[in-house]
């Protein structure tokens, strides 16, 4: 989308000059410009380690060795080579990089021209386009904190609406209730914690020339302050959309966003029309957005009341209205209208499950949103009015809560510690697991003379998150790749909507692997595509000191990454073994060694091993 500039301080040509000041995007230029014609990438499309070292020299960017395994390792050269990619200033095809057009546009072209690049590099860069990613959407609640507060704010300022507080807690709006999709996100989402990681992403900010650091507080630039307008503003809902269109708009945003975003739209109406329309579209709609529009009405304030009474006269859904009209009365809702709400937000959850979920993994979500409370729950809803009420009390009364070991992959918001009712104990047998420890041996498949295996003590109750660090660090890759384990009916890895794998984190080794000589595939590199079978040896009894993952014995040195999987590998090594081999000299320096001869893939030592291994756990 190409930015419409109007009504603001800068003018065009003024916001271009700020623009081309970025220092992000000069060096994306200067590394684009160094490119030229055209140089050779990696199978994975990054510059190989020579010339990886060649380009940091030119940029400026200090190497902590001069001998890369590859580029991917080096963060600084990386976040320029992403910057030049989304700003089209380099090109990658067919095992070579090359000068982009747009980059003649940002040296030569309109002012107009510079800044659309500018702009959708920014907004691909830092996660702004169309991102839903929980951690991507902590520079729109900073940009939106920042742009709200007059486009400077503190920290604690800005700690306001990154970490909020648990006063929703206590509130009965639907949002707040326990087992909600919203609530299900913001307890999940922890990736921001002091005033540290502030700084970080107001650094972030820094390095497009939108934001900067003074003393305790961040500022906006004039070229953030045009960036903000035209996120929020501009982009924002016209004010006369229909509710509908403007709650699917604004549902999958942050809080903070969403009331910033919103505003046009309820300032053109006067509270009460605006909570009816809302109210109405809660009706219509499901999920997420149902949520929203409940929201933002509750946030039409006390001058909303003629629409609430409407709806409080209707049955069914009219219980959000009559909870409402408690509330601002202060007294006690009907606890009929209570049980609707809960019906009413437990079906929301079970709407967000995956369809393929089993039954009794149904059971054991909706048993931990109700936890302690299910005893009061269950009456209620048997006496209530929604369609869903039947199939919530079976589900609340049906299955263990062991279950709930299940779903860390699926609900990654979920706390798995939910305490079981007082009738349904946690299995002994899952305590006792927990304290044991596993010996499994990790092997390289396709790979031989030599094999390439790993054989390793871990604590049995390891997430399977930790397991992939205990992996990575055992075998000597450098977690440049995306991975997933599979169990050969599930997959798990990172969260991810595109990918559709289970969360990782959410699951122990201990549920997956019961049984001596019981296995699960670990795959790293979806291009190269190395994977490995993970093997219970043995189940080591409880008791040890040593909690931490250790490495007993292994064979044969880790494969360099990028090579291009098993058959790359088997080339390489016979590339690097004959010294008249075509490609030799090139995959020599592509390794940075001094000759082939200094490349063994025998080389394996258990103390490199347990010392890349001392953090993983």
């Amino acid at each position: 989308m190409r930015p419409h500039v109007v009504e603001h301080p800068l003018s065009l040509e003024q916001l271009a000059s700020a623009a081309r000041e970025c220092r992000l995007l000069a060096a994306a230029g200067t590394l684009a410009e160094w490119i030229g014609t055209g140089r050779p990438v990696t199978t994975r499309g990054v510059l190989k380690p020579a010339a990886a070292v060649e380009a940091c020299d030119l940029l400026g960017i200090e190497l902590p060795t001069r001998k890369p395994r590859s580029a991917l390792d080096i963060g600084p050269l990386m976040m320029v080579w992403a910057a030049a990619s989304a700003a089209g200033f380099i090109e990658v095809d067919r095992g070579r990089v090359t000068t982009g057009l747009a980059l003649r546009q940002w040296t030569a072209g309109t002012s107009e021209d510079v800044v659309a690049i500018w702009t959708r590099c920014a907004a691909e860069a830092l996660g702004l386009a169309g991102s839903t990613d929980p951690a991507d959407l902590d520079f729109l609640v900073l940009l939106a904190t920042l742009h709200e507060r007059d486009g400077a704010a503190t920290m604690d300022e800005l700690g306001e609406n990154l970490f909020p507080d648990d006063d929703a807690l206590h509130c009965s709006c639907p949002d707040c209730m326990p087992g909600s999709p919203r609530r299900l996100l913001s307890d999940d989402v922890d990736f921001l914690d002091s005033t540290e990681d502030i700084e970080d992403l107001v650094a972030a900010l820094s390095e497009f020339g939108i934001a900067v650091l003074r003393g305790e507080s961040a500022e906006l630039t004039p070229l953030g302050r045009w960036f903000t307008d035209f996120l929020f503003r501009q982009s924002a809902p016209t004010a006369d959309a229909d509710a509908a269109t403007m709650v699917h708009t604004v549902a999958p945003l942050p809080d903070p966003v969403i009331a910033l975003m919103s505003r046009p739209w309820l300032s053109a109406r006067t509270s009460a029309a605006a909570a009816r329309e809302l109210i109405a579209t809660g009706e219509a709609t499901s999920g997420q957005e149902r949520l929203t529009a409940l929201t933002l009405a509750r946030e039409c304030g006390p001058d909303a009341a003629p629409a609430w009474r409407e709806w409080a006269a209707k049955d069914g859904f009219g219980a959000h209205a009559r909870v409402w009209l408690a509330e601002q009365d202060d007294s006690e809702p009907a606890d009929t209208d209570l049980a609707w709400i809960t019906a009413d937000t437990l079906d929301v959850l079970l709407r967000s499950l995956p369809p393929e979920l089993p039954a009794e993994l149904l059971s054991a979500a909706i048993q931990a949103q109700a936890g302690a409370e299910i005893g009061r729950v269950l009456p209620l809803l048997a006496g209530s009015g929604p369609p869903a009420a039947p199939r919530l009390v079976e589900l609340l009364t049906s299955s263990p809560v062991d279950a709930l070991a299940e779903l860390g992959g699926l609900l990654p918001g979920m706390s798995l510690d939910t305490p079981a009712p007082a009738d349904r104990p946690v299995s002994p047998a899952r305590s006792g697991r927990s304290a044991a420890r596993y010996q499994i041996k990790v092997q390289l498949r396709g790979v031989a003379k030599p094999p390439v295996w790993r054989r390793l003590e871990v604590p049995a109750d390891l997430s399977l998150d930790r397991l992939h660090d205990v992996i990575q660090a055992a075998m000597g890759w450098y977690d440049c790749h995306l991975h997933v384990f599979s169990d050969g009916w599930t997959e798990y890895g990172r969260p991810d909507p595109e990918l559709g794998h289970r969360d990782e984190r959410g699951v122990r080794l201990s549920q997956i692997l019961t049984g001596v000589d019981d296995k699960i595939r670990y795959t790293y590199d979806f291009g190269d595509g190395w994977e490995h079978d993970i093997t219970l040896e043995k189940i080591l009894p409880a008791g040890s000191e040593v909690t931490s993952a250790v490495c007993t014995a292994g064979r044969g040195a880790c494969p360099p990454e990028d090579c291009g999987g098993t058959w790359g590998y088997q080339e390489l090594k016979a590339t690097l073994a004959d010294p008249k081999a075509h490609e030799h000299d090139t995959m020599v320096e592509w390794l940075n060694l001094a000759s082939g001869d200094n490349f063994d893939p025998h080389e394996f030592s258990t103390v490199d091993v347990n010392r890349r291994l001392s953090p993983s756990v």
